[in-house]
């Protein structure tokens, strides 16, 4: 901590970590009053010591991190075998469709779990299935997680959600002329027998 006289105040730095191109990553904080400066750079000092220093620059929009989480983390997981290429196709459909014009202008520490309460409460009054509802939820709920192990938030707020359910359909089983149809087709075909086994013991 130190004075400076060009402006009249204290000036403490910090040594944080490294920046993404490996350089130092030094932060700085000031003020009139050399104690106050002396707390401030104490505090920071213990945040660093305790792993909870943010990133260096401004936090990504929920689009931004949606969209550079789909880019590199799914996009990799998609060339590795381990996401299917649907998969992906669903998840940025969602994001189109629902989270970027929903969420996607708050900025992705500043997201509150009401913020997503009044999404899925707008996209159950418009009429969508609970279904979709929910693939959305687990979708953001994915993205931060991954946000969350990269320290670009401090916690995930999905997880103060509950999640909607997506709803049970009903099975309407086939009337006596349906099944019958069925049987008479059925019996035309080579493995038409299972079909007959499939509706005696109610398989779908």
């Amino acid at each position: 901590v130190y004075f400076s006289e060009s402006d009249g105040k204290w000036h403490g730095w910090v040594t944080v970590g490294t920046k993404a191109n490996g350089a130092p990553d030094r932060r700085h904080r000031m003020g009139a009053d050399e104690d106050v400066v002396r707390t401030k750079v104490r505090q920071l000092e213990r945040e660093r010591d305790a792993g909870k220093t943010k990133k260096a620059g401004r936090p990504p929009t929920i689009e931004q991190w949606l969209t550079t989480w789909m880019d590199t983390a799914c996009a990799r997981k998609v060339a590795d075998g381990t996401m299917s290429p649907r998969t992906l196709d669903d998840y940025r459909s969602k994001c189109r469709l629902y989270l970027f014009p929903g969420i996607g202008k708050h900025r992705v520490d500043k997201l509150a779990a009401e913020h997503l309460d009044a999404l899925y409460l707008r996209m159950i009054k418009q009429g969508l299935s609970s279904g979709t509802v929910l693939k959305t939820h687990r979708i953001i709920a994915r993205a931060l997680k991954v946000a969350m192990q990269r320290d670009i938030v401090a916690r995930n707020v999905a997880t103060l959600v509950e999640p909607p359910q997506a709803a049970e359909e009903e099975i309407e089983p086939f009337n006596q002329a349906e099944a019958r149809a069925l049987l008479a087709e059925a019996a035309e075909r080579r493995n038409g027998a299972r079909w007959a086994v499939a509706l005696a013991l109610g398989l779908r």
